[in-house]
């Protein structure tokens, strides 16, 4: 009768050992999925800089040279805006800028020109390091574009010291 109630002993032990080993594998599991995750985002996201600044500066130099470039970025990101740091804003612009971007229109606002700051682009939400592409110019000295799927698109146009930035709807 000792031996019954022992292997009914033993059986709950089993049964513990078994849960406290499957709670750990799930839980180690989900920390190395979301590191795997996170560690894919911040890939993605240093390549779409590497991308965007590398695109810009390579078409600056040839004049009226035209590329549509479609860019990606982690899906967590829904708007993005390029400033050009070299026109003073007018209340109208900035006022403009405001209703789309509050860190883009601070940075405008309080810019002494291109050389002196160190951000240009800026992502919704915050981008995590600051990002500065070559001097870009834009019809009304900023640019915002919605981020669709991670995905946006970007008309670049080669003005020999400059690339000028427009969306694509206003290319015909």
């Amino acid at each position: 009768m000792s031996d019954k109630r022992a292997m009914g002993v033993g059986q709950v032990f089993v049964f513990i050992v078994a849960a406290i080993t499957f709670s750990l594998i799930l839980i180690f599991g989900y920390r190395a999925i979301s590191s795997f995750l996170k560690s894919g985002e911040e890939v993605e996201f240093v390549q779409f800089k590497t991308d965007v600044e590398a695109s810009i500066r390579k078409i600056y130099t040839e004049y009226d040279s035209v590329r549509i470039e479609k860019f990606r970025l982690p899906t967590k990101y829904k708007q993005i805006c390029f400033i050009d740091l070299d026109v003073s804003p007018s209340p109208e612009q900035l006022a403009a800028l405001c209703t789309k971007d509050g860190r883009a229109c601070t940075v405008w606002e309080e810019s002494q020109g291109y050389d002196l700051e160190n951000q240009n682009v800026f992502l919704t939400p915050p981008e995590p390091v600051q990002m500065k592409v070559y001097k870009i110019k834009m019809e009304n000295g900023f640019l915002c574009l919605d981020i669709i799927n991670g995905n946006f698109e970007l008309v670049l146009v080669g003005k020999g010291d400059h690339t000028a930035l427009y969306k694509r709807e206003e290319i015909t």
